[in-house]
């Protein structure tokens, strides 16, 4: 019986370690397929809608699609047409956290909850529901003791495909274009510095060939493991 019994506990043990390194191998993402001279350009908090609504206009009249990760407390009524503007283009809305705190800190159920308040928060304020499919982690903390696995599991169980970090960071456009490869995903916030840079960078990556797409179409690249860590 005990023999069973121990048997049992490794099998357990084994599968549980088995899903945990599955979704910490595929979950976070640093970047896309470097086989594909493909970028994203990722805008995060998203506090300032006037930047928002400056960056999202900017980004459109290049044919540049954003992934814009909201904040759930910055998303009000009166923005709504801003919002459903964005949720209705070639871009697309990600989870930021609702009031940006450290999920390293936190407990399984209050990450699930806190990026349930924000896809809340956004249908109530669109009107309908929309598909959040991914999520940036603030401060791109995702670590607790020295794995992704605890902070991944909350996010994969909150139902999000993605946990998304990021490859480039940088508001000089000088140094950011020399940071470019192909499958970047650079992170920008919505500030008039980080506009200013968008409005010499995108130009210059368009000059050099780049395609512009989504994480979620990054994401549904092949692939590959040099896609994620």
């Amino acid at each position: 019986m005990f023999k069973r019994i121990a048997a049992l506990t490794l099998i357990l043990m084994l599968l549980s370690s088995t899903a945990l390194a599955k979704v910490e191998k595929g979950f976070t993402m640093y970047h896309g397929d470097r086989g594909q001279k493909r970028v994203c350009i990722t805008i995060d908090d998203l506090a300032d809608t006037e930047m928002v609504q400056a960056i999202f206009e900017y980004g459109q009249e290049m044919g540049v699609p954003m992934t814009f990760f909201v904040l759930g407390y910055v998303l009000d009524e009166k923005d709504a047409d801003l919002w459903r503007a964005i949720a209705e283009s070639n871009c697309e809305i990600g989870n930021h956290t609702y009031n940006h705190i450290s999920l390293p800190d936190q407990t399984q159920p209050v990450i699930v909850n806190n990026l349930h308040r924000v896809e809340n928060r956004l249908d109530e304020v669109l009107g309908y529901h929309y598909q959040m499919r991914v999520m940036r982690p603030p401060y791109g903390n995702v670590y607790v003791n020295g794995t992704t696995s605890t902070v991944a599991n909350a996010v994969d169980a909150a139902g999000y495909e993605h946990m998304v970090l990021w490859d480039v960071s940088q508001t000089d456009p000088e140094l950011c274009i020399k940071d470019v490869r192909n499958g970047s995903i650079l992170l920008f916030h919505s500030i008039v510095k980080d506009l200013n840079c968008l409005k010499v960078l995108i130009p210059q990556l368009i000059e050099q060939g780049y395609e512009f797409v989504t994480v979620s179409e990054m994401a549904e690249l092949s692939a590959g493991a040099e896609m994620f860590h």
